[in-house]
């Protein structure tokens, strides 16, 4: 770097020795501006102490090549005035003072520039990794919700969605934690989640909570979707033949093989943040969370996998899903004051 501005340095000096002029005749060379441009470049390393020490090499050459004209100069080489210093080969305090001001200046500006530039981009590698992080805890869409959030978060925060909500339960989890060990009981649960959450994501699912066994699941509800009960029940369809797949591979090993359970309820529900001082957690509060909860068990009545209400199953009809579902009317479930008209979804 030193050795590139020096030989630029060189060039400009041998400008009076070419045309056989007095040595202040370099200083008049337009090829001044090319310093500019070696300090410019040094900025594409993207480090500040490159452009430093190429502005500051440009600017001790510069003050060499003056300091040998005025040394070298039969005569007075100097003139306090403007226009003779630019009709002649004179040379002036003030203008040569500027050129070495201007290169110190553009030489800061460019390292600051860098410097800020990168704590922007340590800033914004941070806050990707905070998010990488955040994710392996909640859902990809709500950590990116807190980290690029511009408001403090903070509990009480929180937006109403038309939204479906989607419960699913092991069945049979209990008898298989009575026999398993644990790490082969974590694994089974590890492969069920393993299995279940990619589907969910894949049709524009959040995930809430695991509680034990159990998945809470909302489709609508982080960030709006105009085909959310629609989504909700193509990701049931999916995870029904997936787990068939995965049951009968266990089955095959010899292993427990615990089939899932799903309740889905749509309708209003508020998406925020409970909790106090340090310690928050978003959630989905609304009577499609506790429904869809109370669908899941009710399963164990109507003998089957999954069950959603009518009015869902209609909305993700007019929403484009193309399934067929049986109907079930006027059905008593447990903890709902008022009869229910269900659709089985297996």
């Amino acid at each position: 770097m030193i050795a590139e501005m020096a030989l630029l340095v060189g060039v400009i000096f041998a400008y009076h020795l070419q045309y056989e002029q007095p040595a202040q005749f370099s200083l008049k060379s337009t090829e001044f501006a090319y310093l500019f441009i070696l300090i410019a470049l040094r900025a594409l390393r993207f480090e500040p102490l490159w452009v430093i020490l190429s502005g500051l090499t440009a600017a001790a050459g510069w003050l060499a090549l003056l300091g040998h004209a005025v040394a070298s100069a039969p005569g007075n080489p100097i003139t306090w005035d403007y226009v003779t210093s630019l009709r002649s080969i004179q040379i002036h305090y003030g203008g040569e003072f500027d050129r070495v001001l201007a290169l110190l200046m553009v030489t800061a500006v460019l390292a600051f520039s860098l410097s800020r530039a990168r704590r922007l981009l340590a800033s914004a590698v941070a806050r990707e990794q905070a998010v990488a992080d955040l994710s392996l805890f909640f859902d990809e869409s709500v950590a990116s919700r807190i980290t690029h959030s511009e408001a403090q978060v903070m509990a009480g925060q929180g937006e109403l969605r038309q939204a479906a909500i989607l419960f699913l339960d092991m069945r049979g989890f209990t008898g298989a934690a009575a026999r398993l060990a644990p790490d082969e009981l974590i694994a089974l649960l590890g492969e069920y989640q393993g299995l279940l959450l990619p589907i969910l994501k894949a049709h524009g699912g959040s995930i809430d909570k695991f509680m034990g066994d159990g998945i809470l699941a909302s489709f609508g509800a982080v960030s709006p979707d105009p085909a959310f009960a629609a989504q909700a029940l193509r990701a049931v369809d999916a995870i029904w033949t997936a787990v068939g797949h995965w049951r009968a591979q266990r089955q095959a090993a010899g292993l427990p093989a615990p089939d899932v359970g799903a309740g889905l309820a749509s309708g209003e529900v508020v998406f925020g943040i409970i909790g106090h001082g340090r310690r928050l957690e978003y959630t989905l509060i609304g009577d499609a969370v506790n429904l869809a909860a109370k669908l899941e068990k009710h399963n164990k009545v109507e003998h089957s996998r999954g069950l959603t209400t009518r009015t869902t199953y209609q909305l993700a009809r007019a929403q484009g899903y193309a399934g067929s579902k049986e109907l079930r009317t006027a059905r008593r479930v447990g903890g709902v004051a008022v009869p229910l008209d269900l659709a089985v979804l297996g």
